[in-house]
């Protein structure tokens, strides 16, 4: 098995005929080297692939230049796209990202966050799955840390954030607009900042019409597309069921739009369905889907202005401001949601839907 050669600043220097501090200028970028001994130093990098050690650099340099991320669900597309905005920036600022997935779990997520202490990462970018628990990743940061989507309950962070109140608030007043009154809410879980804040918003607006809020209209789930499905159809095969689901999660939004096709009740002409998130599919669904958009691009990106910012500050020895930036979301009417239908024609359609299954026979 052939091993493989490590080379080292002092053998760039020999191939290059520089100093190792004239090769250190040029890798760091720091200090002023004339254009020809820079191009000599860049050809005898390529020619031996020689790759700085980022720990090393660190420790020597006070700087990694990598910034650690943890997010909660990187299979989650809500994710992928934040992180997509995260690489663009920080690439942009000379930083690299290393990625981990906590998989909503709290003690794998403070496992990954070790881990990113330990390679002394410059900043962390974290979406915690807890919001209460988060309050004790605080005590034991040791790198500038901002918090996306979700943020720990009761403390001051820097942190990215959509406006999930507001947006909430919008959605069911539009909704309350068309018409409906019985209108159901499919929550995520309730340890999330993001969840709190978008039923309080359902709240407000049922709160501002005068509508009561009946004991099943608001339910929780797991964020995923199974209890979506589950919540969905027990929903929908109530006595009385809904004239419009409202899905505070993607995930779940799916699983309810599963439990339609699989029940073939027609949307939005028997139920209207309005889902928290708006990816490629929203658009290409059947009927394409009404739904709220959040900045889920923008949030990476200010995320690490935040951080960037935050390392600046401790390389300055100035103190960190602890603040928040909120971003807002935006409504998008597509044909799953209308007016409801009126309660005779409801009933008479559920009444032939249960004519038309053949019964069992003994």
């Amino acid at each position: 098995m052939t091993k493989q050669i490590t080379y080292t600043m002092r053998d760039v220097a020999r191939l290059a005929g520089v100093s190792v501090s004239t090769v250190s200028a040029v890798v760091n970028k720091k200090g002023i080297v004339s254009p020809e001994l820079t191009e000599r130093v860049q050809r005898a990098i390529e020619a031996m692939g020689f790759r700085p050690h980022a720990g090393a650099r660190g420790l020597r340099l006070g700087s990694t230049h990598i910034i650690g991320m943890v997010l909660q669900d990187i299979t989650n597309p809500f994710f992928v796209e934040v992180m997509r905005g995260v690489e663009e920036e920080a690439i942009k600022n000379g930083y690299e990202i290393i990625v981990c997935n906590s998989n909503g779990r709290s003690e794998l997520e403070q496992k990954h966050l070790n881990a990113l202490y330990t390679q002394r990462v410059d900043a962390i970018l974290l979406a915690p799955c807890d919001s209460y628990a988060a309050r004790e990743v605080l005590v034991g940061s040791h790198a500038p840390l901002v918090f996306m989507d979700c943020v720990p309950m009761r403390a001051e962070v820097l942190s990215v954030v959509t406006d999930n109140f507001a947006a909430s608030l919008e959605a069911t007043r539009y909704l309350l607009g068309l018409g409906h009154r019985r209108i159901a809410v499919i929550s995520g879980r309730g340890v999330h900042s993001t969840s709190i804040d978008r039923v309080e918003g359902f709240r407000q607006a049922m709160e501002e019409a005068h509508i009561p809020i009946l004991g099943d209209q608001l339910r929780n789930g797991e964020s995923n597309i199974e209890s979506g499905y589950e919540i969905g159809l027990s929903l929908l095969r109530s006595s009385d069921p809904p004239t419009a689901i409202f899905a505070l999660n993607n995930r779940m939004t799916l699983g309810i739009l599963k439990a339609l096709r699989e029940l073939r009740i027609p949307c939005p002409q028997q139920v209207s369905v309005l889902g928290f998130d708006d990816f490629d599919w929203a658009a290409v669904s059947d009927p394409p889907l009404s739904a709220i958009a959040q900045p889920t691009d923008e949030i990476g990106k200010r995320a690490v202005e935040l951080a960037l910012g935050s390392i600046r500050a401790e390389e300055e020895g100035a103190p960190v401001e602890k603040r928040q930036i909120v971003l807002k979301c935006s409504l998008r009417i597509r044909k799953s949601t209308g007016p409801p239908m009126k309660i005779a024609s409801r009933k008479q359609y559920r009444s032939e839907k249960s004519e038309a299954v053949p019964t069992s026979r003994p």
